[in-house]
């Protein structure tokens, strides 16, 4: 069974056929103005597939709409995308679950926000509550990181001199957000 054919299914056995509409489509195709949207979760998969998904359908954005977004990853080019499209971020978490750390960004078109560097790296909010989840993090990116680095200095073919800096830049970043 499809996941679509799953999805019908589970409608229909909750009885909710007048509430819930099944539709597939590519990213946010499925999306119509009449259908007054006022919540859109993109979950499991890469921060950049997000964004792709969000840059490919931004003309069915109202901007009225909260984005519940879950990326496996690269969530530093997702919070760039929201920033230069005027979503400020409302809300961020780290969860931590079977040795993995799931992020949990909440955003919301307000008009132009400005974001630093190191913001859009961490997540401005998760820079401020600095919870244990998300410091546990960055302590265990900080030794991928050191490892990542050394591994540079001893790899026979050269790495590019740009590649070694953003890693040595995310190190410092990461020692001051920790110290």
């Amino acid at each position: 069974m499809t996941p679509f054919h799953a999805a019908e299914r589970t409608v229909r056995e909750n009885e909710l056929e007048q509430q819930v509409c099944v539709r597939l489509a590519d990213g946010l195709a499925a999306i119509e103005a009449q259908d007054a949207i006022t919540a859109i979760s993109l979950c499991g998969m890469g921060g950049e597939t997000i964004r792709d998904i969000l840059e490919a359908g931004k003309a069915r954005l109202s901007g009225q709409e909260r984005l519940i977004l879950q990326p496996n990853g690269g969530e530093q080019p997702l919070r760039v995308w929201l920033m230069e499209h005027d979503y400020r971020i409302v809300s961020e978490e780290v969860l931590r679950e079977n040795r993995f750390d799931y992020e949990i960004i909440v955003a919301e078109r307000t008009g132009p926000v400005k974001y630093t560097a190191e913001e859009l790296y961490f997540g401005p909010l998760q820079m401020q509550a600095r919870s244990p989840a998300f410091l546990l993090k960055w302590q265990r990116l900080l030794g991928k990181k050191q490892k990542t680095l050394n591994n540079f200095e001893r790899a026979q073919k050269g790495v590019s001199e740009e590649k070694w800096q953003e890693v040595a830049q995310q190190i410092r970043w990461i020692s001051a957000l920790l110290a």
